[in-house]
Formats: C-alpha cells, structure tokens, sequence
C-alpha cells in the first residue's frame, strides 16, 4: 500500500492546489470515551441528515471493534478492512441503506487485522476525496478516546461532534478531546452533543461545566449542538437493532436529535457560504 499511497497522496496535493477553498463535507463522530452512544447517534444522525434530501455516507471507523453493522442488523462482507489490505475500492465496499444513504461497514475481533498507520489513514482520506462528489456529507463515525490515528483522523475532519453523556468522566473526557484538538491547530469546528440526558437541566450543567473548563484552561467555549433524551423508545430500537428516528419518529429523543440536524444544517450552510463569498 505504501507506494500507492503515496503516489495518491502527491495525486492529492496537486488537487488542493487547484481547488483552495473545497466545501467542508467531512464530519468524524467522536468520543472521549466508550459509553456515550456516539454510534447510536452517528447512525441516527445521518438517516435523519440522508431524510432532508443530502446525500450521505456514514463510514464506521471503530476499528476492529465496529458496531454499526450490529447496530443496524445488517450483514455483509464487504468490511473497510478489506479497502486497508487492498482487497478492493473504497466503492466497492459501499452498502445502501436508502437512495440516499449509504454506509462504509467495520469489522470487529481480527486477530489479523490490518495494521493501520497514518498514511494509511491519509488514503482513506485521499479516496474519501475521489468520491466525495456523490455525497454532500461524509460522516466517519470514530473510534473512542483520542489515539495518535484517531487524533491524525479528527484533525483531518472539517467538523467534529463530540458525544459526551451528564457523567463527569465523560464530560472530562470529552475536554480532552477539545483540548487536543486545540494543541493540534484544528482549524474546524467543534460541537458537543450531550447524550442520555434525563432532562434540559442535566443537559445544560454538564455542558456549562464543560464549557467553563474550556473557556479557563483553554481560552475558548465550543458550540453546543444540543442533547438527546434517555427513554424507553431509545432503549426499545437498540434492543431490536434498529433506528430510532425511523420507527419512533415522534419521541422526543427522535425529535431533538431531528432539532440537532437542523441546527448542524445551518452552521454547515453558514461556512459554505462564507467560503463561497472568499472565492469571488
């Protein structure tokens, strides 16, 4: 892969040159820590992003421990560990879920499985960009913690939405990821969604604390994106390995996560359309 992968790099390099201001379609998913349901919301997200008419494809890159498929209750060969060890394209390992959702599948539990580097990861990114046309959004959905590869991953990405949940491990947790983002010159937007929220209140103190840690120890406060309830129709469509927003479009953990999308909507529209008034 390596010779490869560097030839497609250099391929890359001319690109950006021509094509200075690309429109920011690349989100990452991510967590500070495992048990925050940032899959569950990866998921939902973009079925209910795919449902406003964008083109999505959701790539889950929990390497070799992925759940999406679970998540989902699909089943396929076609695995991103078989695009690492070159087996095939980037499209062909591509499973429709709709006409306007598509999804990049992991695989969980190789002893074998490829090892996975940064320049790895830089083809990846490099054939996310090949077909980066079909779609409006890409979502990678991350691995948890913040790895060297993770990071090398985030950084690359031109929005991050961090999952964190009311625990206080997990809102430091997710300070962590703010503040190596920060020590890495990440450039893009960060956004924090709190999950499995038992109501506004529990929501707007466990943002609040982790804003004012930010705004004192780091200089900055990131954008809430908003929160997402904890009920029994959350619990119900994991069970059955479903998507809560398709079966149980009027719960209320439905309804903010559709109000999450919105708002995401509009700061996406808003940066597009700066970029477009630099390029004239």
């Amino acid at each position: 892969m390596n010779g490869q992968a560097s030839r497609l790099i250099q391929l890359r390099q001319l690109e950006e040159r021509e094509k200075q201001f690309p429109a920011s379609k690349i989100v990452s998913i991510c967590s500070g820590k495992g048990g925050t349901g940032k899959t569950f919301f990866a998921a939902n997200f973009a079925y209910q992003l795919s449902n406003l008419g964008k083109k999505v494809l959701l790539v889950d890159l929990d390497l070799n421990f992925s759940n999406l498929n679970i998540l989902l209750n699909q089943a396929t060969q076609e695995v991103i560990s078989e695009f690492f060890e070159q087996k095939k394209s980037l499209r062909e390992i591509v499973f429709k879920y709709n006409k306007n959702l598509d999804l990049v599948f992991g695989d969980s539990g190789r002893e074998d499985y490829p090892r996975v580097s940064k320049e790895v990861l830089d083809y990846l990114f490099i054939s996310l960009s090949r077909i980066s046309d079909d779609y409006d959004f890409i979502i990678l959905d991350s691995s948890a913690g913040a790895d060297h590869l993770t990071l090398h991953q985030l950084v690359r990405s031109d929005y991050n939405i961090i999952v964190t949940s009311p625990e206080p491990t997990a809102v430091m947790d997710a300070y962590v990821i703010i503040k190596l983002l920060n020590s890495s010159n990440y450039a893009g937007e960060k956004l924090v969604v709190v999950n499995k929220c038992s109501d506004e209140e529990d929501a707007g103190a466990a943002f609040a604390n982790l804003s004012v840690a930010s705004k004192h120890f780091l200089g900055e406060e990131p954008n809430f994106l908003g929160s997402i309830s904890f009920d029994s129709a959350v619990h119900k469509s994991i069970v059955h390995q479903e998507l809560l927003v398709e079966v149980a479009p009027q719960s209320q953990p439905a309804g903010e996560i559709s109000s999450i999308v919105k708002r995401f909507s509009t700061i996406t529209q808003v940066a597009n359309n700066n970029h477009s008034r630099q390029i004239i």
